[in-house]
């Protein structure tokens, strides 16, 4: 097993990408924080989503993230234990309960008609 990260080279995104790619950090910490208070949503896993999405759009972000131990433990544990997986299963769950306090949210509305 490799247990050393390779230092980051950074490549420019095309500026599309880059749009979607800042609007996705955005829903990625608004997710990330809502989780941080909700239990049923991994917060953590969202935030350190946001950060690494971050780390692609900008040089600056990707230097400094990659200069601190714990991102890298974070980043070789993500590429070691295949991350995208996890990364779905979160998904799934989130909108999962989102659907469900939608559902919630409608039978209430119904109930004080």
């Amino acid at each position: 097993m490799n247990t050393h990260l390779p230092d980051t080279v950074f490549t420019p995104m095309a500026l599309p990408l880059k749009i979607i790619s800042i609007v996705l950090i955005a829903v990625f910490m608004v997710i990330g924080l809502v989780g941080l208070v909700l239990p049923i949503i991994p917060g953590a896993l969202f935030l350190f989503l946001a950060a690494l999405l971050a780390t692609r759009v900008s040089p600056r972000v990707a230097a400094r993230a990659h200069q601190l131990p714990w991102f890298r433990k974070h980043m070789l544990h993500w590429r070691t234990t295949g991350g995208g997986a996890m990364f779905k299963l979160t998904l799934l769950l989130a909108v999962r309960s989102g659907l469900k306090a939608l559902r919630m949210l409608g039978n209430l509305f119904r109930a004080k008609r």
